[in-house]
């Protein structure tokens, strides 16, 4: 599989290259814009397992290139790490926000590099092998049924990636931006859980395009209600949602979910044949870590926990006016 480097420092793609030899990755495509990057990518004329991205460039930007790339259906999901000098959390959080799977300051320490793009790699091939599965799942339902695979099919439990909802995120670049900070910083966060009720009867009675269509919206209602907060969102698949808030957010649960319901029913959810939906959404405990372990995986999983343990009352997005 092939690497594409971008950077418009010649020094850079020249260490870059070094580097990648001595690591064994001999199949590597320098460019030293985002224009001309984004010309190679466009033409397909490799298959590229990883992108490094210079995030400060002229012209078409690092983060602005992620996500053009990520507009691509090729590569929706083939891991980009972004190169940069810069620390600022906003061209961090920016990059992420586009797409960035994770990130390497300069200068480049190998080792780091090495142990980044071995993930990136390992990433990219288990999403070869669980989208060859999908493919080879969707042919013997064509050919016991004689109808046509679903579009974009997957598991209730899959993570699915999420488009065009701000400030969201996957999974794993959840974890790399938390990982990636420092304790200090890490402890500054906490998070929130939200879960779609009865998730297992809304999957069994939609396709795959309106369940995808369900959890985009239901993404979209949270972002819209913490809108202005410095947030970040992501899908854990099963109905399951994650948000990073500031520590010190004042966060009421059942006013949120009373606005989130609000919200769900203002879209109007609908199936195909026109017939409404029934969403509705628990919203879980905002819950922080101890100075002393702050490990990403941890919060996460505490705030999950905390929404599936929850016993909340019920309002639905359909019956939420009638409250």
């Amino acid at each position: 599989m092939t690497l594409l480097v971008v950077d418009d420092d010649p020094n850079i793609l020249r260490l870059m290259e070094g580097i990648l030899s001595s690591l064994g990755h001999s199949d590597v495509v320098f460019a030293g814009s985002g224009e001309e990057a984004l010309e190679i990518v466009v033409r397909s004329a490799y298959e590229f397992s990883t992108f490094f991205l210079d995030i400060e460039m002229p012209g078409l930007s690092g983060v602005d290139l992620c996500g053009a790339i990520r507009a691509l259906p090729a590569h929706r999901h083939t891991p980009i790490i972004m190169l940069t000098a810069m620390t600022a959390k906003s061209y961090v959080d920016g990059a992420f926000l586009k797409g960035a799977t994770d990130y390497l300051t300069k200068p480049i320490d190998v080792r780091e590099l090495g142990a980044r793009l071995r993930v990136a790699q390992m990433l990219y091939h288990e999403q070869r092998r669980a989208a060859d599965a999908r493919r080879k799942a969707d042919t013997l339902r064509l050919e016991f049924s004689g109808g046509l695979p679903a579009p974009d099919s997957f598991q209730l439990a899959d993570p699915i990636r999420i488009y065009d909802v701000p400030h969201v995120l996957d999974a794993v670049a959840m974890e790399n931006y938390l990982y990636r900070m420092n304790r200090l910083k890490r402890f500054m966060f906490g998070a929130v859980g939200f879960k779609i009720r009865k998730v297992e009867s809304l999957f069994a009675l939609t396709t795959p395009v309106e369940f995808h269509g369900i959890v985009t919206d239901v993404a979209e209602a949270i972002f819209e209600n913490l809108r202005g907060q410095d947030i970040m969102i992501s899908y854990y698949g099963t109905g399951q949602f994650a948000a990073l808030l500031p520590r010190n957010s004042s966060f009421d649960r059942d006013e949120f979910e009373t606005a989130l319901g609000l919200t769900l029913n203002e879209f109007g959810l609908t199936q195909e044949d026109g017939l409404p939906m029934d969403v509705s959404v628990a919203v879980g405990e905002h819950v922080q870590i101890s100075m002393f372990d702050t490990n990403p995986q941890k919060l996460i999983a505490k705030a999950l926990e905390r929404v599936n343990s929850g016993r909340r009352p019920w309002h639905s997005a359909s019956s939420i006016l009638n409250v």
